[in-house]
């Protein structure tokens, strides 16, 4: 049986799955008859984030050449192969490639639709028909019994295309709408949306929710609309517009955070069992089946951890790790509070020393590397934590994790200095209520303001939410004919023990609990995969034929799938079952034949 694929999307996640395929094209050329790509904007093969509709120029990565996982050519090898008119299109010049440079997000985009017709013409000329259908949405995908198909895909001209397996491939989603007449804006992106016209200002105050890399996004796109950078021999001064005298930006976070900084790496590239093998880490399991955090913490964490901090010359954070008592959360706290100022850029302009001297001399940060190790190794085998762990990994270590891996890039950081040098960018910290997201009346955005002093009102003319993607629920899931079917469900964890589980959540009304006969669970955020990626059917069936690689609709149970190299390897994961499923069906075929 000729087998045919559907990829809705075709960004990273898409291109990392189809150079799986094509690095075993001898294997599936004689199955796979064809590959069906969807992509709902013009062009295949760039990805929301890295697009021209979407970002400009000045919008740039977090991501360095070193850091990018393996596909035809590296990034700084794509780059040096460009004519001088192409990297002056980019504000590049060629002393300025090398493999630990951030560049722009348009440049990745770029680079990322040279390889991914890289792999489509590898694929194409081993005679596996190669279909992309560019401004096309798939609406549906519907469950059907045929001898040679399983699934219908649906999309937003009225067409429906039948594969044997389907792939979600698809990124970021931003499910919140926008209000015009507010000022309230769910996501930053198109950055276009938020710009004011040509020759027009915003001579006012703007909220921003969040301060992460999205944010600063934002940031740097409007105040070059209001002012210039300059640089002075090191420094990087902001000179305001005429006129724009009110303008300002207020960044909301709940901490009070800053990102990171860009820190030089010793091995920039994640590896999944680094510290601990897969056998290792499942004999950790206790005597009903869970990984616990504070026994992968103690058994595997702090040994590394203490090597790194020795290394980063932190011994008080050595010491804190031989204490038996000093846990997982401790420790967040610990490396928290070393990052928390009551000057947020009077700590930024200290850690920037810090940071550019590691760069500069080629000086790893070893614990912030190997805390990222350690939780990516974490991460692929999320669905063995209770559900108490579960909490505390969403709600405690995830906001620490972002923010301290999430890294600004050195001259991002001296944008956001120059800024509130000038007085236009500040940063509030405390939880934020929207109140009139939705109103029909307002002409602005109202918000509360809650921090240890109490409460107080807001209002913003233009408020922009930055904060990330709100996850998957069976009521949002696109797809709707799968939901109906009961080809996907919700992820549960299971609840050792109600009655401590209420004394971690204390007063949080976040959490939602069902009870099974004399069970708890806490339902997880997305729907519920296998650990090939597999959706897994409302009888707790995976179905080998559909694979979700989705971040955003697997962060119940792969809550740390963020960035490009959590990316290449869940496509991997999935090709690989893919291939051997492939494989292996084609062997039992022949041997019911040959019987």
């Amino acid at each position: 049986m000729k087998i045919s694929i559907g990829i809705v999307g075709s960004g990273p996640t898409a291109i990392f799955f189809l150079k799986k395929l094509a690095s075993r094209i001898t294997e599936i050329s004689g199955i796979i008859d064809s590959i069906t790509i969807f992509e709902k904007d013009g062009i295949a093969g760039i990805g929301m984030p890295y697009s021209e509709k979407y970002t400009e120029l000045c919008n740039m990565s977090n991501i360095a050449s070193e850091e990018i996982p393996q596909l035809h050519q590296s990034l700084v090898d794509w780059l040096e192969e460009q004519s001088d008119i192409v990297l002056k299109k980019f504000n590049i010049t060629r002393s300025d490639i090398s493999k630990t440079k951030i560049f722009s997000r348009l440049v990745l985009g770029s680079y990322f639709k040279t390889q991914y017709e890289y792999y489509k013409n590898i694929l194409s000329d081993s005679n596996i028909q190669l279909k992309e259908n560019c401004n096309t949405e798939v609406i549906d995908i519907l469950p059907i019994t045929s001898e040679e198909y399983n699934y219908k895909i649906v999309t937003n001209h009225n067409k429906s295309i039948f594969c044997s397996t389907v792939v979600l491939a698809s990124g970021h989603e931003w499910i919140n709408h926008d209000n015009l007449k507010t000022g309230y804006f769910a996501s930053p992106w198109p950055i276009y949306k938020i710009l004011p016209p040509e020759n027009e200002i915003y001579n006012y105050t703007i909220g921003i929710l969040g301060a992460s890399l999205s944010a600063f996004d934002v940031v740097s796109s409007l105040s070059r609309r209001h002012g210039v950078f300059i640089k002075k021999d090191s420094e990087t001064i902001y000179k305001p517009n005429k006129g724009t005298e009110k303008f300002k930006i207020v960044l909301h976070d709940l901490n009070g955070w800053l990102p990171n900084l860009q820190y030089e790496q010793k091995e920039p590239m994640r590896e999944l069992y680094r510290h601990i093998s897969k056998k290792e880490l499942l004999q950790l399991r206790d005597e009903n089946g869970f990984l616990r955090l504070h026994t992968y913490f103690e058994s595997v964490c702090k040994p590394v951890l203490k090597k790194a901090f020795y290394k980063d010359d932190m011994p008080e954070i050595v010491e804190a790790l031989n204490k038996t008592e000093f846990g997982i959360i401790a420790f967040v706290n610990k490396m928290s509070d070393l990052h928390a100022y009551d000057n947020p850029f009077e700590g930024m302009k200290k850690e920037f020393v810090e940071a550019q001297k590691s760069v500069k001399n080629n000086t790893p940060i070893y614990w912030k590397e190997v805390i990222d190790d350690l939780m990516f190794t974490l991460n692929f085998h999320a669905e063995l934590f209770p559900a108490e762990d579960h909490y505390i990994f969403h709600s405690v270590l995830m906001p620490f994790l972002l923010n301290v891996i999430a890294a600004l890039p050195l001259e991002s950081s001296k944008i956001m200095l120059a800024l509130h040098k000038q007085g236009k960018l500040e940063l509030l910290k405390g939880s934020v209520e929207i109140l009139n997201s939705t109103s029909e009346k307002d002409d602005f955005t109202v918000i509360n303001v809650e921090d240890e002093t109490g409460v107080k009102k807001l209002k913003y003319k233009k408020f922009i939410a930055c904060s990330g993607q709100k996850s998957t629920t069976l009521e949002n899931f696109p797809f709707q004919s799968l939901v109906s079917s009961g080809m996907v469900r919700e992820p549960l964890s299971k609840v050792i023990s109600i009655k401590n589980f209420h004394k971690i959540l204390e007063d949080s009304n976040v959490v939602d609990l069902i009870k099974s006969e004399k069970e708890w669970y806490m339902k997880l955020k997305g729907l519920e995969i296998d650990s090939d990626f597999k959706l897994v059917d409302i009888y707790g069936n995976s179905d080998s034929n559909l694979y979700n690689l989705s971040f955003t609709h697997t962060l119940g149970v792969r809550p740390y799938s963020y960035g490009l190299q959590a990316c290449e390897l869940t496509s991997r994961i999935a090709a690989e079952d893919f291939i051997y499923s492939l494989t292996r069906s084609l062997t039992t075929h022949k041997n019911a034949l040959e019987f």
